[in-house]
């Protein structure tokens, strides 16, 4: 039984953090536009433009392992305000190179890496604090805040913004963008520290040693495993589909590339909704089928999206789509975090995210190659059916009972240690 006092106290914690997020997350957007039109004024080489957001994605799979086994030897709340505050001097050192005018590809490139380095720290180690910060059965609500946050920062407010910025001054989104990480690192700094929970008694372990042993927690657990393959099919999806949205609306609805925005605010209302209210909505079901029923009319959406005749259609389909994807990502990313125990959290986590990025990867990769070779709208048939027909497979791995005993198992163990 909760004690309503400490869930207060709890919660009153988590409030200071999640307002960190959202100052950082809005910076996030922000870049996210202006970044590929600092590209723009530089370089028309398309290969170096995609070379810039490679540049930013690289660090996951280099350093996401080593970073997430930082994160449980290291206390985690210092690491999230030593990545904030790299972001706030190298986006601030961005704006005042490009204030005056002595800005080159290549230290484009640097910062990218260096933002990206900077965020795959901050991200596996914030996503291995919020089971600290709160009460168990607080856990839905806190991820389902902090995505409904991310997705109107990063998808609603943050681009219009960096791109209104950047018409005005072209410094001016990237000087606002390194305020908003030096606000992110302020309110960091007011949180208490919060060290890892490690087993009592357990003799001190080499850094080599906490990595492999992340790597044998990730490995070890089948559950995790079909979790991890779960979020990895939905990304690969996600990749081969929706980078193809802005050519769908440009090419096959004969749309001004300025209606893109307004498919893509349908996407991030409906993620916004599934964000604040997919821990409500998880209660109604057990978790295997709630992530049973959202992949399937993931997978349906995704079918139908390559077959809207009409913007409003299309950005319709892309809210249904946003909502049941990121109710999944609660449910998931709850489920995952029970899975793991707490001083392991960051290195496994970091593992399971690592091998889902890189799906992403290739499923944009996918994507762009089934358009060539079948069309424009195969690519969204051909995905969606794949998820529709994995999600009774994967069920199987991932049913109810699996579920409750693997997690009754876990909790015994952590009983008896």
């Amino acid at each position: 039984m909760s004690d309503p006092t400490h869930d207060q106290a709890a919660w009153r914690t988590f409030r200071r953090f999640w307002a960190s997020t959202a100052a950082s997350n809005l910076a996030d957007g922000m870049l996210l536009s202006a970044t590929p039109l600092v590209a723009l004024t530089l370089t028309r080489d398309p290969l170096a433009i995609t070379t810039v957001t490679a540049m930013q994605y690289l660090p996951w799979l280099l350093f996401s392992v080593p970073l997430g086994t930082l994160a449980d030897r290291v206390d985690r709340m210092v690491l999230l305000r030593i990545a904030s505050t790299t972001r706030a001097l190298g986006v601030g050192l961005l704006a005042l190179a490009l204030a005056t005018g002595h800005v080159h590809i290549l230290m484009l490139y640097a910062l990218s890496f260096l933002f990206g380095l900077a965020e795959t720290l901050y991200d596996t180690t914030s996503s291995a604090l919020v089971p600290t910060l709160v009460e168990d059965h607080q856990l839905e609500r806190a991820n389902g805040r902090l995505y409904a946050t991310q997705t109107v920062a990063n998808s609603f407010a943050g681009p219009p913004l960096g791109g209104g910025l950047f018409a005005l001054a072209v410094a001016a989104p990237f000087a606002l963008g390194s305020a908003g990480y030096a606000v992110a690192a302020l309110l960091l700094t007011v949180l208490p520290l919060t060290h890892s929970k490690r087993t009592p008694g357990k003799a001190p372990t080499t850094f080599v040693k906490d990595l492999k042993a992340g790597v044998r927690g990730f490995t070890g657990s089948p559950l995790l495993i079909s979790l991890c393959v779960l979020f990895g099919i939905g990304n690969l999806a996600s990749s081969a589909a929706y980078g193809l949205v802005a050519l769908t609306v440009v090419e096959r609805l004969d749309a001004s590339p300025a209606t893109f925005g307004l498919v893509l605010a349908g996407g991030a209302v409906g993620a916004f909704l599934g964000g604040t209210y997919g821990d409500r909505i998880g209660r109604l079901t057990r978790p295997g089928t709630t992530l049973l029923w959202t992949t399937v009319v993931s997978g349906l959406v995704t079918a139908a999206i390559g077959l809207a005749d009409h913007l409003i259609v299309l950005s319709a389909l892309m809210a249904v789509d946003g909502f049941v994807v990121l109710t999944q990502s609660v449910i998931g990313v709850s489920l995952r975090a029970r899975l793991i125990p707490d001083h392991m959290l960051g290195r496994v986590t970091a593992v399971f995210r690592t091998l889902s990025t890189g799906a992403s990867a290739l499923g944009a990769v996918l994507g762009g190659l089934l358009a060539r070779a079948l069309g424009l709208f195969w690519p969204f048939i051909i995905v969606g059916a794949v998820v529709v027909a994995l999600g009774p497979i994967l069920f199987r791995w991932l049913s109810n009972d699996r579920i409750e005993a693997t997690l009754s198992t876990q909790q015994t163990t952590e009983e008896k240690v």
